[in-house]
């Protein structure tokens, strides 16, 4: 049976543009049938959106906080509030409440606990005592520093706009104005040392002191979750080829870039999925409000102005026009409330350097990678190769496989969709990741869909099963010779390596051929379920990295017309350079690679 024509696509991306670059290149491929019609590409990007990060807030309040007012020299002192005191038993006719002098008669000083008249902006004020604010303060013009004014203030926060609003919530209090005269000596009580122990009413040991206590209340105040961000994200959705009269199913390939990351990105797959950009300006989260330097991935933003986090945080709760809103995506839920799409698999193609005195040792955003890209609707199969340029130790050519297998089952077709991508070194050193932070046993990301869940490099990651479990490990299986390592399973030493010479082996001296095998693709319980598309599992010896191999096929181009030959299908050889992919869990995991369906001629 002839393959599935492709489209084959070659070129090169800077670092930060990659994944827009694949999609761009897969959704714009051209192919046609062998010799005949052009084909209609299906695949299509449906959404991108660029990195972004902001920041949320949370409403906190802080009990028994002590009232502050800040004076026009801008230092802050201690706020009281007046309690009713029109009971007292020493109040006279007119309000007041005289000191008692330690012989039980007056000092000569009183205040007036019962209702005071002031001015205020021109206009006459009259209160009762019992609930006022009142704040000592230093006078200015004093250069003694023993006089003093008793000023009413109240609990009246300045807006971003300028205006005045009452807010009990917050820790800023508005001069009203000085208290006036009449009432009674308030500068002296309220700066006396003896003011709480020996007050007014009494003297000595106090039956009824007057005790004008420090004003508390419940500050309402914002502190910074940690920043928010997502990833720049380009989704392509595809709708492999299905038997006439069957169901099409679309499913879609996600690419991330984890921020900051210039040595790989992540590939998703999965069902239902709707993406929404964001609308307005992120900046606008943080702006004034957070030190910007603190506004970074990986860290909490320190704020610097407790009004302007408010504001954002207002803005974030009840969004008007033109406030920002967050990108978002969802996927599909099955009946379990499970959402439809896999873990992430790490798709590498370069590392950190790990050379003791290179002092930067991280890849840059503007370094290129090399692309090759085989696509067709049911599947499309890419090689990465990182630029050697700046460390030869410190790149991978890697591959990955997403889209349909060519089954085995006439129906299996639904659920039928699979990703596996090759990663980098488990080493943190070199790549950040070790291999418990892919292994489901340690990483909860990679258990989500039961004990046997695919982490999409040491396995192909299948939509579904024959019974309908998501995201399962398949593992691949070829014919292959025995390979050249040691100490498997239970194989006798003296059969555990096959040393291939040097130079013989390929191509065969029986056939002047190479021999290939088709990848089959296996579930520990389910079996054999199909065979990837337009890739070949072949042994590496003596092929050479972009190397072209040709399969002469017996299927006439013509079969009215013998003398127009028969069809020659090309596959490009890959020398694979990750130590994680796929193949190394399959019986030769050192000394086999894959040549991928370039042309069909």
């Amino acid at each position: 049976m002839l393959s599935n024509n492709v489209a084959w696509i070659e070129g090169e991306s800077k670092s930060e543009d990659i994944v827009s670059e694949l999609a761009a290149k897969i959704e714009a491929a051209t192919w046609g049938e062998p010799g005949g019609a052009p084909v209609t590409n299906r695949w299509t990007k449906v959404y991108e959106a660029s990195a972004d990060m902001w920041v949320t807030y949370q409403e906190l309040f802080a009990p028994n906080k002590a009232g502050m007012y800040k004076h026009t020299d801008g230092k802050l002192y201690p706020v009281t509030v007046m309690a009713d005191w029109t009971k007292h038993p020493k109040i006279d006719s007119a309000g007041f409440v005289p000191e008692i002098s330690t012989s039980g008669g007056t000092t000569g000083r009183k205040l007036q606990v019962d209702k005071i008249t002031y001015t205020a902006g021109g206009v006459s004020v009259s209160r009762q005592v019992a609930g006022l604010l009142l704040v000592r303060v230093p006078d200015p013009a004093d250069i003694t520093g023993t006089k003093f004014f008793a000023l009413i203030v109240e609990q009246r926060r300045q807006e971003l706009d300028g205006s005045f609003q009452d807010d009990k919530g917050w820790n800023e209090f508005q001069f009203v104005a000085e208290m006036p005269a009449a009432a009674g000596d308030y500068v002296y009580a309220l700066g006396t040392p003896f003011f709480t122990a020996l007050a007014f009413g009494s003297y000595g040991n106090p039956s009824n002191p007057i005790s004008p206590t420090p004003y508390t209340f419940s500050e309402r105040y914002y502190s910074a979750d940690p920043v928010r961000y997502y990833d720049r994200t380009v989704v392509l959705n595809a709708t492999p080829d299905v038997p006439n009269g069957m169901q099409v199913t679309d499913y879609y390939v996600m690419f991330k870039v984890p921020t900051g990351q210039y040595n790989y990105f992540d590939v998703y797959h999965g069902t239902g999925f709707i993406g929404t950009n964001s609308s307005g300006l992120s900046s606008t989260t943080y702006d004034k409000a957070c030190d910007s330097a603190t506004v970074k991935y990986g860290m909490t933003p320190t704020i610097i102005s407790q009004k302007e986090a408010e504001a954002a945080y207002k803005r974030w709760n009840n969004p008007a026009a033109g406030s920002f809103v967050a990108p978002s995506e969802t996927w599909d839920v099955d009946a379990n409330g499970t959402k439809v799409i896999s873990p992430p698999a790490h798709f590498f193609y370069a590392s950190d350097s790990v050379v003791a005195w290179v002092t930067d040792k991280k890849r840059r955003a503007d370094y290129f990678v090399s692309y090759w890209i085989s696509v067709n609707n049911n599947r499309v199969s890419i090689m990465l190769e990182g630029d050697p340029a700046p460390d030869m130790d410190a790149y991978y050519r890697s591959f990955a496989y997403i889209g349909k297998m060519v089954p085995f089952a006439d129906y299996d077709h639904p659920g039928n969709f699979g990703i596996t991508t090759g990663m980098g070194h488990l080493e943190l050193n070199k790549t950040g990741i070790e291999l418990k932070d892919i292994a489901p046993s340690t990483n909860p990301i990679y258990a989500g869909y039961g004990r046997y869940t695919s982490n999409g490099v040491t396995s192909v990651s299948m939509l579904r099963t024959r019974s309908s479990v998501l995201f399962q490990s398949y593992y691949p299986a070829f014919i292959t010779q025995l390979p050249n390592y040691t100490g498997v399973g239970t194989i006798p030493n003296v059969l555990s390596t096959l040393v291939l010479e040097r130079s013989g082996f390929q191509a065969s001296a029986w056939t002047d051929k190479y021999h290939a095998s088709p990848i089959y693709l296996v579930h520990q319980y389910e079996g054999y379920r199909g065979y990837m598309d337009g890739v070949v599992a072949i042994s590496a010896h003596n092929l050479i990295n972009l190397d072209e191999l040709l399969v002469e096929t017996d299927i006439l181009k013509d079969p009215a017309d013998p003398s127009k030959g028969t069809w020659t299908e090309v596959y490009k050889f890959f020398s694979i350079k990750t130590p994680v992919s796929f193949l190394k869990s399959s019986a030769n995991p050192d000394e086999c690679s894959v040549a991928i369906l370039k042309e069909i001629k």
